[in-house]
């Protein structure tokens, strides 16, 4: 099962190469392994913090105006819902006291996220950071067989949530 979903998420890019590759030279990625050896990734810019340039409280929101991409090998449950292995963009929605993070169906290159097209969201616990990370971090923990624990840290804030294997 695990060779078909690689061999559908390469064909996958191979027909859409610039909706699934299209990221700017500044792009991490975060890895998370679950214990059956599927994975989830995500790949995002590594936008730069400054106090002046905030994230928009309360509208989805990605690094640098460039849309994140999360793919999976395994299906999801995430709030639960069920996701799909497969590939999907990915945006944050900051608020003052939690973020939520959205998995969103359109993975077109050039277009803007439409909330009509999240087939999740899932909100995140926060923590104040003594420092401020000088740049967005994103980064799993691989905490039981089934779960991945997504680490945000910008700025001074750190949100944090679950990502479940079905």
């Amino acid at each position: 099962m695990r060779r078909v979903v690689m061999i559908l998420l390469l064909a996958g890019a191979l027909i859409y190469p610039s909706a699934v590759f299209a990221q700017n030279s500044s792009a991490s990625s975060a890895v998370c392994t679950f214990a059956d050896g599927n994975q989830i990734s995500l790949r995002y810019n590594e936008a730069k913090y400054s106090p002046k340039d905030q994230p928009p409280m309360g509208k989805a929101w990605s690094p640098d105006g460039v849309r994140m991409d999360l793919f999976t090998q395994t299906a999801l449950n995430i709030s639960n819902t069920t996701v799909p292995a497969g590939a999907y963009s990915f945006y944050f929605i900051p608020e003052k006291d939690a973020w939520t993070f959205v998995i969103n169906k359109n993975v077109t290159a050039g277009v803007p996220y439409n909330q009509q097209d999240d087939i999740a969201r899932k909100k995140m616990s926060m923590e104040k950071l003594e420092d401020a990370e000088p740049h967005l971090n994103i980064y799993f923990g691989h905490l039981a067989p089934k779960q991945c624990t997504m680490r945000v840290d910008y700025g001074k804030v750190r949100a944090v949530g679950d990502i479940i294997e079905q």
